[in-house]
């Protein structure tokens, strides 16, 4: 994403978090499985862009014959949160505002069919999100307490979902966040040193907790988280986001401890 610590939006870069499994190892669909099988296939191999539309197109297919499916519509939100993600590291602003939009809608789809499941809620707040840094400084205040709202929603229902995806985002909440927002590192801090208890290898709350430490001057301890992360080994299930937060966490290292600073 158009990332640059400090300098984007309140939420710019928080919703990363949201993010999720593709497989550069996954099979390819089998014969006669079913369209939600075929479209999760398609996800798992979502690293090649390709199939990562031949996955929309698939979902389009299952909520045109059944517009109440909520797996289906909540599958939607998720893939779009990553069409639109790919279409703003490659600086197509326009088409990621669109699929951000897509995504909220099929979230609040999702939401509306099946309000006490965590799926549509973690979607429709990660796709409000990304929307908000898209749209600027403005947009993104006016949306704090709109995703907040999402994520408390999914820290209610299912605290572990996505290796506490919820929890991490309202840290970086706390961590983006002005303070007449509700802005607070240190609380940033204790939900994610809670969430690493829990999935001590999730590089997500591992680059923000460094992030974190950073803004409060631990920079021993930030070093060490960062190159904790260069360390961590590829798990098929998030190689992707892995390489992702590997290059980020390169890239703290070089910007913050370089020689002499």
């Amino acid at each position: 994403m158009k990332m640059s610590a400090g300098c984007l939006t309140v939420v710019a870069f928080m919703f990363v978090c949201a993010l999720s499994r593709p497989s550069s190892a996954a099979p390819g669909p089998e014969p006669n499985q079913t369209p939600l099988a075929t479209a999760d296939s398609l996800y798992q191999q979502r690293a090649d862009f390709g199939k990562a539309q031949q996955g929309l197109h698939v979902l389009h297919d299952v909520i045109a014959e059944d517009p109440n499916n909520f797996d289906a519509w909540w599958r939607l939100a998720r893939l779009n949160n990553f069409i639109g993600r790919q279409q703003d590291d490659r600086n197509d602003d326009k088409k990621a505002t669109h699929s951000f939009e897509a995504g909220i809608d099929a979230g609040r789809h999702a939401v509306s069919l099946q309000p006490n499941r965590v799926e549509g809620h973690f979607w429709l707040g990660a796709n409000y999100g990304l929307l908000a840094e898209e749209e600027g400084w403005i947009k993104g205040l006016q949306l704090v307490d709109t995703v907040r709202a999402e994520m408390q929603a999914v820290i209610r229902l299912d605290p572990n979902y996505e290796e506490a995806a919820g929890q991490r985002t309202l840290a970086r909440l706390y961590y983006r966040a002005p303070f007449f927002k509700g802005g607070d590192k240190q609380r940033s801090i204790q939900l994610l040193e809670d969430c690493l208890r829990r999935f001590p290898t999730d590089s997500f709350s591992l680059l923000y907790l460094g992030d974190d430490y950073l803004a409060v001057g631990r920079r021993d301890e930030a070093r060490q988280i960062f190159e904790k992360i260069l360390s961590l080994r590829s798990d098929p299930a998030y190689g992707p986001e892995l390489a992702e937060n590997q290059n980020e966490a390169r890239r703290r290292l070089q910007q913050d401890f370089r020689e002499g600073k």
